[in-house]
């Protein structure tokens, strides 16, 4: 092993440990959330759930070591595109096909149809927005 190879190996090992504890944080939360819902125990569950989100989020922002680099970055961009593509195709056919079907007696919609597409219409709203300052401000 050479010289420059090893200090590599040694950040790129903390870099895994930290983002390890860090997932490992959110991980217990979730499940003492679950596992507090399913004992009838919801505060202790929250406050279980509140704690695991805060330390994940301490671990990634105090962190001595980089957790995500450009990589990351690259992958998350894509994943982005992709689940924006996919609910953009949704809204798009669901909200006027279901209210057509609806309207015409073909199909009768569950209540919790308005609120998914009022939560798509939101959810891109919100992306229209950042997208616009963000495009303004480059």
């Amino acid at each position: 092993m050479t010289e420059t190879s090893h200090p590599v190996q040694h950040r790129i090992a903390r870099r895994r440990r930290h983002k390890r504890l860090m997932f490992g944080c959110l991980i217990v939360g979730i499940a003492g959330l679950t596992i507090g819902t399913y004992v009838d125990q919801y505060l202790l569950g929250v406050l279980i759930y509140w704690s695991g989100f805060f330390g994940m989020l301490g671990v990634w922002q105090f962190s001595p070591v980089t957790l995500y680099d450009e990589r990351d970055t690259a992958i998350e961009r894509k994943a982005s595109d992709y689940t924006l593509g996919v609910f953009a195709f949704i809204l798009v056919l669901g909200a006027p096909g279901g209210i057509t079907l609806e309207a015409s007696g073909v199909l009768a919609l569950p209540e919790a149809f308005d609120g998914a597409m009022w939560t798509l219409v939101a959810v891109f709203t919100v992306f229209g927005v950042i997208y616009t300052v963000l495009r303004f401000r480059a």
